[in-house]
């Protein structure tokens, strides 16, 4: 039987709960902290903090030596350890895109799930010793056999080892034309680089939190919203989401209908538009319809985040900012 205990980051006066069952580190990370960290198994000393006050218990080996100074100094690895009693610890958290660093990192194939005969889920899995850091709404690139081609994560930055990607057939996509002639299997070896993009949550917004997707945009968006929900922001969540009027739907309508049972103020909009994935879309038609969706009022006071195509959004931009849109409340991402 597990108990619960209380973290409390001093710097940034922060609070979070962890298991006894639970290291440090994988608590703060599903409750949405950027904690600093590679291999979460103890053997690259990245996620290493300061004990100010409480009991800790070590729960695993490391093969990462602190330093005697670092001993004396109560720093600790918190992917080996876990609470004994409420604690208070030291710590820098990851502050911005631009402390990221550039990674590159081999990861192997560890599902493919074709929602249907235009799009594929991809799930990769990372080393334990080289898991990926990056934040909610960034992307990445990914090659295979030659060809690469830059994605969306639709990863929540809490499961840095499991990164999922969705992926259109595109014709003129290489990488995509792999997954979608068998070419790329289980198993097979994909190699990555990144984080890039600033497409990220702001974490300290307290406006409501209004999101457009695109169709695929909803990678992106599908990150955000899970980042938001691993944070407990209080902020009210509206989602927007584009698809063709071919379509009943959208490809994980069921998803985006579940989030309803995790967050408290959640408003959940499929919008039928006639586009289809050619790139000779009447975008300003498109934008239009979009816009014409939306709740004006709830817009005014929120923070915007949308995905997708770049035309649709200078069209969209423009319609939300003639209408009283800060546009200082306009986060965008091209798709």
């Amino acid at each position: 039987m597990s108990d619960l205990f209380n973290i409390k980051l001093s710097a940034q006066n922060k609070n979070y709960e962890c298991s006894t069952n639970d290291s440090v580190l994988e608590s703060g990370l599903r409750h949405g902290l950027s904690m600093h960290y590679e291999c979460n198994n103890g053997t690259c000393g990245a996620c290493k903090a300061k004990l100010v006050s409480g009991v800790i218990n070590k729960i695993k080996h490391h093969d990462f030596v602190l330093s005697q100074n670092e001993l004396n100094n109560a720093e600790f690895l918190m992917c080996c350890h876990s609470v004994a009693s409420d604690i208070e610890i030291e710590l820098d958290l990851i502050d911005g895109v631009k402390s990221i660093a550039i990674q590159n990192i081999d990861t192997k194939v560890k599902n493919i799930h074709f929602v249907n005969e235009g799009m594929a889920l991809l799930t990769l899995r990372t080393p334990r010793s080289k898991t990926l850091q990056f934040m909610a709404g960034q992307d990445v690139e990914l090659s295979f056999a030659g060809s690469t081609s830059r994605y969306p994560l639709a990863s929540c930055p809490c499961h840095g080892m499991t990164l999922e990607f969705h992926i259109r057939n595109n014709r003129l996509d290489d990488f995509a034309q792999a997954i979608f002639d068998k070419s790329l299997k289980i198993k097979s070896k994909v190699s990555l680089r990144g984080p890039k993009g600033i497409f990220v949550l702001k974490e300290d917004s307290a406006h409501p939190l209004l999101f457009i997707a695109w169709d695929s945009g909803f990678a992106s968006i599908r990150s955000l919203v899970e980042h938001a929900f691993s944070l407990q922001m209080p902020n009210p969540i509206y989602f927007y989401w584009a698809h063709p009027a071919a379509e009943s739907a959208p490809y994980l309508d069921s998803h985006a209908k579940s989030w309803q049972t995790m967050i408290d103020q959640y408003a959940y909009h499929p919008i039928a538009c006639e586009f289809d994935r050619s790139s000779h879309n009447d975008c300003h038609k498109v934008a239009k319809q979009i816009f014409d969706a939306l709740d004006l009022n709830i817009a005014k006071q929120s923070d915007l985040y949308i995905a997708a195509p770049a035309e649709v959004l200078i069209y969209l931009s423009e319609l939300l900012l003639e209408n009283g849109v800060n546009e200082a409340q306009l986060i965008a991402s091209p798709i």
